[in-house]
């Protein structure tokens, strides 16, 4: 039995075109990056209190750089949001609580639009919000190299304060707070030679378990890569390859919560499918099997588990989110597709089917 419901949640408040958003651990905090017509891009922060419609702008600021990619730092390191760039530098901006705008200096406060709200080095901002009297300041800024970052993902908490970013030069750039509590000095772990400049998409941790070394999944063309950081080599060590098998590059990748499973499973976007691989056998030399491959109408962009790894998620460039999880025998069947709004021109309103 089907069910249709129609559900229109709108931000308003956005200062454009959101060209990426971020959820915190939680779900209730989101950021969004969107660029103006000055060449700017502002960065603004909303906190959902009760219900799925109850977002509200907390925090807005505006920065130089044209940032395309954000990401959340677990919540046991405060509120931490980096920021990828198309220059090849990180943002890592944090929330102070102490931090207040100065005499005749206003904010972006909580209900209100962006505007330039002060800015710290390398071009970034300070914003205020509603949310507590708490601000957001420009802590650091990492030079990864002088291609775009086209990736951007924190560590498991358990490995520290530790963020990877993914060059469009096809480096992996590992960098490491030296003070969590207030991360304004990183200093460089690793680099990892990935793959082929132009072809290198999607870069992922694998969640962290007791006793397994670090491992990362990178999208290198028609190939997701796992690499393990080996702490005797000090260094990365490819341990397995998966193939998309359908002739299109990687997009995105994500690995589920292993949770006790006899293997692992990794999710990748490629082309219009979207598809599932399970890994098996020591994390030195991992064993890969094709497990399921799911075709959409539109490109595959962005695909993500949830908390447990019992379910995938797939947003394609035609606005929809699909939703699978394997059924009695193993077979993954779709469980829930939400259509987004159309573009402003169309005028049609958004729905949601599952």
């Amino acid at each position: 039995m089907s069910t249709t419901r129609s559900t229109t949640c709108e931000l308003s408040e956005l200062a454009g075109p959101a060209v990426d958003v971020a959820y915190d651990v939680s779900g209730r905090r989101m950021a969004t990056c969107a660029a103006t017509s000055s060449g700017a891009c502002v960065i603004q922060v909303h906190e959902c209190s009760s219900g799925p419609e109850a977002w509200a702008q907390v925090a807005a600021w505006e920065t130089d750089f044209q940032v395309s990619q954000l990401a959340w730092a677990h919540p046991e390191f405060g509120r931490v949001l980096a920021g990828a760039t198309a220059a090849g530098s990180v943002l890592v901006w944090g929330q102070v609580p102490d931090l207040g705008p100065g005499p005749g200096q206003a904010g972006a406060q909580g209900g209100g639009g962006a505007e330039d709200a002060g800015t710290g080095g390398g071009g970034g901002g300070s914003g205020s919000g509603g949310g507590g009297g708490c601000f957001y300041q420009l802590l650091a800024e990492l030079v990864c190299g002088t291609s775009p970052c086209r990736s951007l993902c924190f560590a498991p908490r358990q490995a520290g304060l530790v963020l990877a970013c993914l060059l469009e030069e096809g480096h992996v750039v590992v960098h490491e707070a030296e003070e969590v509590l207030l991360p304004r000095a990183w200093s460089l772990h690793s680099k990892i030679r990935a793959g082929p400049a132009g072809e290198c998409r999607g870069l992922c941790w694998r969640p962290f378990t007791p006793g397994v070394p670090p491992m990362l999944c990178v999208g290198g063309g028609l190939q997701a890569l796992v690499w393990q950081f080996v702490m005797a080599l000090n260094s990365w060590q490819l341990v397995a390859r998966a193939e998309t098998g359908n002739g299109q590059p990687v997009s995105s990748v994500a690995w589920a919560p292993p949770l006790g499973r006899p293997s692992e499973l990794l999710a990748a976007g490629a082309g219009r499918d979207l598809l599932l691989w399970s890994l098996a056998g020591d994390s030195a030399a991992l064993a890969v099997s094709p497990l399921a491959a799911m075709e959409h109408e539109a490109p595959v962009w962005r695909v993500d588990w949830d908390l447990w790894g019992n379910q995938i998620a797939a947003a394609t460039e035609g606005q929809s989110v699909f939703v699978y999880k394997p059924d009695l025998v193993g077979a993954w069947t779709r469980v829930a597709w939400v259509q987004g709004q159309p573009p402003p021109e169309e005028g049609s309103e958004g729905e949601g089917q599952e």
